[in-house]
Formats: C-alpha cells, structure tokens, sequence
C-alpha cells in the first residue's frame, strides 16, 4: 500500500524568530548555554548501567558538541555555516577545537547579539561572525562554504528550501551534519498542536519523505546515526526543571506561556519517546 505523506506545518522565519526572541530564554534556564539536545549516551560507547542526572547534565551538551565537532571534522582555515546557530556556543567551541572560521545565522535578533556579544568576549570576532539572516534565502554567494550544520534547526524551516540553500552555498565536497527528528507513529490533533504552540517547529516527516528532500537536493548521505535516547532524556530533564522553576518562570516568561509549556511537556515527552526517532545525518555534495 502507497505510504501517506505526512503534512507539515508551516511556520515562518519571521514566526520563528519571534519565538525565540521572546522565550528562547527558557531553553538556556533548564538545559544551559547551548540551546540543544544534550549528548547523554554517546552511539559509539556503551551506555552507563547506572544514571547521575547532574553529572550527566553538566557533561552531556559539551560532549554533544564535541561529537558533532569531531563527525564534522572541519579543518583550520576552512569555513563552517552555522544554520539555526542560536546563541552561539557551539560555534565557539568549534573555532576553539579546530581553528575554523564560523558564520552563524538565525533569524532571533535577540540570539544574534547574545552571540556576537559571545565572539567579542572571547577576543574572536575574527572568526566567529553571526548575522541575523533567514537559512531559506541565504545572503551569501554559490559555493562559499568549506561545510555546515544545521542542530536541530530545520525544523524551524521549509526543509527543502533549506536543504536546497545549503547544497547552494557549499563547495563542493563539502559535508552538511543534520540533526533531525522524524515520525514513527501517527499524531493526534492534540500532539500536533504540541509543536505549533510549544516547540514553533514544523511537524517531523516521516524517514523516507526527508531522505526523498535530502536526494532532490543533491546530497549523498554518508552517515545516519540514532540519537533518539539522547533527546528524550533532555526532555525528561527541561520537564524536571521547569516545575523546579514554575515560580520564577512565570515571573520572566509569563503565566500563559509557562503554563503552557508545562501542561505540553508531558505530551512532548510521549511524542519523543513513542512516535518519533532522532537522528544524525551527515551529508556530502558530490564534487561533480
């Protein structure tokens, strides 16, 4: 029986970016600097027989980081795109590892400074450059990029016209590393509101219709790994945190969002861990 494609949301940069601007905060107040899932049980090593939660949580996004880093593997000298770069931590941590200029792009005003205000503090203004700027339409010329990423950011987005826009701007050879959700299970009215309303995403595509997107654009897939243990204990941890912060949260956010957000964890939770996996995707654009 032909697969029914799955429909997707569509939210806008502009949508997209008053989010963030407004309540991105709220990522960095339960899950720290990076705003992204964490790396709490590493693919390639087995996973602990026992869990330390603050332990792991103050290890996990660093070594998130470090692994995207090292499966990316820029070189120095060459220069990476940072699509969805948030406040730019990652970034940093890259230029410092392997002497790589970045330019990061988001479309939160608020992200952008913060990020820039990151580069200036670190004296590296020279190869960390952010700009607010729409991952769709990028300003930039054919072929300008060494490689790129994109951490859990094309969600945010027209996948193709972002997968599309990324093939533009890379030389070729050059690699794209995705982070990705994708639909296992059918969603219910209710958990399709869960990403409107919460997460400003779009809604997850099943595997097959991203790898089809991922061939129209003209990427080779070099390497897919699950991550999807990872995402769903940085969701048990944001939950375990925001109750922790109710108070304080309604203060800074509001009550409306943080009740919102509260009463749409625990569904967010089972979307994660029951309906959708994660992924890595490492990407290349043939050389001819």
């Amino acid at each position: 029986m032909p697969q029914e494609t799955t429909p997707e949301l569509k939210v806008t940069a502009e949508e997209v970016g008053d989010w963030y601007d407004q309540f991105g905060e709220i990522y960095h107040q339960t899950l720290g600097e990076s705003v992204h899932c964490g790396l709490w049980f590493p693919p390639d090593e087995p996973h602990p027989g026992s869990l330390d939660l603050v332990d792991l949580s103050s290890q996990a996004q660093d070594r998130y980081t470090d692994y995207l880093i090292r499966t990316l593997n820029p070189q120095a000298g060459h220069h990476v795109l940072d699509i969805g770069c948030g406040t730019g931590r990652s970034a940093l941590r890259l230029t410092e590892q392997r002497g790589a200029k970045v330019t990061g792009v988001a479309v939160s005003k608020a992200q952008i400074e913060r990020a820039n205000q990151l580069a200036r503090s670190h004296g590296l203004t020279d190869r960390l450059v952010f700009e607010h700027a729409d991952a769709m339409r990028l300003p930039y010329p054919d072929e300008t990029f060494d490689s790129a990423w994109a951490v859990e950011s094309i969600c945010h987005m027209d996948r193709a016209k972002a997968l599309n826009e990324a093939w533009r701007v890379l030389r070729p050879g050059g690699d794209l590393l995705v982070l990705e959700s994708v639909l296992t299970e059918e969603l219910t009215e209710a958990e399709t509101a869960v990403f409107d309303g919460m997460l400003a995403s779009n809604l997850p595509l099943r595997l097959p219709e991203f790898f089809a997107l991922v061939d129209q654009a003209g990427f080779r897939t070099l390497e897919l790994k699950d991550l999807s243990a990872n995402l769903a204990m940085t969701m048990n941890v944001m939950e375990l945190v925001c109750h922790d912060r109710r108070e304080d949260f309604i203060q800074r956010f509001g009550a409306e969002f943080t009740e919102t957000v509260l009463a749409g964890l625990p569904r967010a939770r089972t979307i994660v861990a029951r309906k959708t996996r994660f992924f890595l995707l490492l990407l290349r654009k043939p050389l001819a």
